[in-house]
């Protein structure tokens, strides 16, 4: 290898774990930080995050290393588990036996009682799970729910969920608002910035032992640029620069040796990486020997596009075939009826088809489709911007988001963002505004469409999302609804719903029980639909 030549104690750019190695940026330390403090005490669910490549698996190794020596470490590499699988793992890395026969519940009560000893021994519990983007919806619910344990002291466990951007987004979804809000800390690791560049690749060299610069300035930006600034990327180019410098005899790494570098280990090749000599006589080579081919092939061409001209201007009439096609009524009906059927805007029947395919492909986005559902209340930003779901809390409404049946919306009975596809399977978003058995409107873009209902069970993608008024936490439901407005909520629903049976209330006073009943109903939708229904606010289904 390149240690004698470059005068090296080691490899610099190995990239097997030392902490001797581990460069400490601003974004480094910033997270091992706050890592660090909250990770300390117990109750505690963390989130790393960063592109692959960007150091995070090196940071939870100096991470570990600095918390308490009283920390229990459970590492979990295997993002593919179920939530069974999660609490038998947890409880055999900590010694406990734990067996598939057991339940969820009885593994649960198996580890909070791992968990008081662990307390009351003064020992902080912490899992540790990598590759986090790839967990199930189910097992982040499931990591909420064991977050959740207390004893006498409070919360017995921390977790740290290791994982790239995509992370992020799954935890973000509306199904884990609950665990969202209980993440304590977010540490991001960013690619290195240019001068950070610089610093790591000195940082490195300088702890193999080489305190002379060996890589120039534009040799730096080169690995800049070819990297994007991912650490473990910059090791596998530096390293193969040397390896190329010290077969060249170079003791100065140029950007000439890292673009061949980067060629090696990213697979980057260019048109002329093989010389633009050998190109220019592969391309020569191949003229000389085909020329007479196409030569051939241009003469024959020649002849017979002459022979064809003289054949059919002596024989063939000069009458148009446009005349002729006006001698024949029925020729003519049916040419202006395909005219018709193929060129857009022609008539109006075309023209409203083409309008509608052209707003399908503009209505791509869900935000724009939800903008337009929160103006069907009455609601824009004064700023001009999009409206979101998030926007109306404050106007004691919420975005209820169902994945049910089509029909579901004679339930709901609220105008609603549908998620469609067309016969090409592009996803797009409409705002159905009546929905009816035969016939129905949706609006896309700034359009209103009638179609058929038949039309929207076809490209329905199994997803809906409508806006709902809720109730305040200090108002009195009796006070806020109608006993008739009520009934006639209930009445129409429970036509649709039959198991929802309920003594339709005459009077205000007959309002509570009506209301406590109801709220026994197990499809908690099917309640909201109801209390929503009978407050009688907003836009409804024409």
């Amino acid at each position: 290898m390149y240690e004698k030549f470059f005068g090296l104690d080691e490899l610099p750019f190995d990239g097997l774990p030392d902490n001797r190695f581990y460069f400490v940026g601003n974004c480094q330390h910033e997270a091992l930080d706050l890592l660090t403090t909250n990770l300390s005490r117990n109750g505690s669910i963390c989130i790393l995050s960063g592109p692959s490549g960007s150091g995070k698996t090196t940071l939870v190794r100096m991470l570990i290393r600095s918390l308490p020596k009283r920390m229990r470490i459970i590492a979990i590499d295997d993002p593919r588990l179920d939530e069974h699988m999660l609490l038998a793992t947890i409880l055999r890395a900590s010694g406990v036996v734990a067996t598939s026969f057991e339940s969820i519940a009885e593994l649960t009560l198996k580890l909070r009682k791992f968990l008081e000893r662990s307390v009351e021994s003064g020992i902080v519990t912490t899992v540790i799970l990598d590759e986090a983007q790839g967990l199930a919806d189910e097992v982040i619910e499931q990591i909420r729910l064991i977050s959740n344990i207390e004893g006498e002291l409070g919360k017995m466990i921390n977790f740290l969920l290791v994982g790239q951007e995509d992370l992020i987004e799954n935890i973000q979804k509306p199904m884990h608002k609950m665990f969202w809000g209980r993440v304590k800390a977010f540490a991001t690791l960013h690619a290195l910035k240019r001068d950070e560049v610089q610093a790591y690749i000195n940082f490195r060299m300088q702890t193999a032992g080489c305190h002379d610069p060996v890589f120039t300035s534009r040799a730096v930006n080169t690995i800049f640029k070819g990297t994007k600034g991912l650490p473990r990327i910059i090791n596998s180019v530096a390293d193969r620069s040397l390896c190329i410098a010290c077969d060249y005899n170079r003791k100065t790494v140029s950007s000439r040796i890292v673009k061949k570098a980067i060629e090696i280990v990213r697979h980057k090749r260019s048109l002329f990486s093989l010389g633009y000599k050998n190109f220019a006589k592969h391309v020569l080579m191949n003229m000389f020997v085909k020329l007479p081919i196409i030569l051939s092939g241009i003469f024959i061409s020649i002849l017979a596009f002459v022979f064809a001209y003289i054949y059919l201007y002596n024989n063939i009439s000069s009458v148009a075939i446009q005349s002729l096609m006006h001698k024949d009524q029925t020729v003519m009906t049916e040419y202006h009826k395909l005219l018709n059927n193929m060129l857009p805007g022609r008539n109006a029947n075309t023209r409203e088809i083409a309008l509608f395919n052209n707003s399908i492909k503009e209505s791509v986005f869900e935000s724009d489709s939800i903008d337009t559902l929160i103006k069907l209340w009455g609601y824009t930003k004064q700023d001009g911007s999009k409206a979101t779901c998030a926007d109306l809390s404050s106007h004691s409404m919420q975005c209820e988001v169902l994945t049910k049946e089509l029909s579901y919306l004679s339930i709901v009975n609220r105008p609603a963002v549908l998620s469609l596809r067309s016969d090409d399977l592009t996803p797009f978003f409409a705002v159905v505004k009546s929905f009816g058995p035969e016939e129905s409107s949706i609006i896309m873009g700034d359009r209103l469409y009638r179609v058929k209902t038949e039309f929207l069970e076809h490209a329905y993608d199994g997803k809906l999302l409508f806006i709902g008024k809720k109730l305040k936490s200090d108002d009195k439901f009796e006070d806020k609804v109608k006993p008739e407005n009520f009934s006639n909520a209930l009445k129409r629903i429970s036509a649709l719903v039959p198991e929802l049976k309920l003594d339709l209330p005459k009077e205000k006073k007959e309002l509570k029980k009506a209301y406590d009943r109801l709220k026994g109903f197990s499809d908690e939708h099917v309640v909201f639909s109801v209390i929503d229904n009978a407050l009688a606010e907003g836009p409804y289904l024409e």
